[in-house]
């Protein structure tokens, strides 16, 4: 009985020790194993065209799961969301060197590799966040569906546009479903996220596609045609 006492003492007493800091790694680490397990176990390539048998993707997907977190994190306490997101970052450099190595990416190249990652990453959810204010401002997700190309089809020209504005719409519903979480189960990583989209949600003929696309005038025999080409500077809202 007297042992039983003892540690519990000794883990009060540990918790009471415990600095905002450790308790920001630990919640970390949960939030990133729900972004991590989802994005790499939903079916993405169904319904929005994004293949899971390669690191670029996949991570491109963590990262947009992450933003969408980040949406919650700082709506709720800008400034503890701010710096817990910074230490989900810290975990997320840590755990991508171990993928990079485990891949075979020489030590001396490890770095290098490194520093691209953490600048894509950074580079992507700027774009994420600038695209967002275009969309509650004006309504118009255009530049939001010009983000996802560039970050996450990695600018395929074959990416098939319907899916990628089913991957816009699934997005910005789960950034909006974040928004209802209770925060202490955000920091626990008890994340109910959205299923991934079975099925693009929209066919070719429905949308707009001047809205996203850039026309470009193809010369035939007897009149020329418009077809619709994927652009890294179309739109033009960046």
């Amino acid at each position: 009985t007297g042992s039983r006492r003892h540690m519990g003492i000794m883990a009060t007493m540990a918790k009471w020790l415990e600095g905002p800091q450790e308790v920001r790694i630990e919640r970390a680490k949960k939030i990133l194993d729900s972004v991590e397990l989802h994005s790499r176990t939903a079916d993405f390539k169904s319904g929005c065209g994004v293949p899971s048998d390669k690191f670029r993707h996949v991570f491109a997907l963590e990262v947009l799961h992450l933003w969408t977190v980040k949406l919650h994190l700082v709506a709720n306490d800008r400034v503890e969301g701010a710096k817990l997101f910074a230490e989900v970052c810290e975990q997320i450099w840590s755990r991508t060197e171990k993928r990079l190595s485990e891949e075979g990416i020489h030590w001396l190249m490890l770095s290098k590799n490194l520093k691209e990652v953490q600048q894509w990453t950074f580079g992507s959810m700027t774009a994420y966040d600038k695209a967002i204010v275009a969309l509650q401002d004006t309504d118009d997700d255009a530049a939001f569906i010009g983000a996802l190309w560039r970050n996450v089809y990695d600018c395929d020209p074959a990416a098939n546009v319907e899916q990628v504005v089913t991957l816009a719409d699934y997005t910005t519903r789960t950034a909006e479903h974040l928004q209802k979480h209770d925060q202490e189960e955000v920091f626990q990583g008890r994340i109910s996220w959205l299923p991934a989209p079975e099925a693009a949600i929209v066919s070719r003929e429905q949308i707009d596609l001047e809205k996203y696309m850039e026309p470009v005038i193809v010369p035939g025999k007897e009149s020329n045609r418009i077809e619709f080409k994927w652009s890294a500077e179309y739109p033009v809202v960046r």
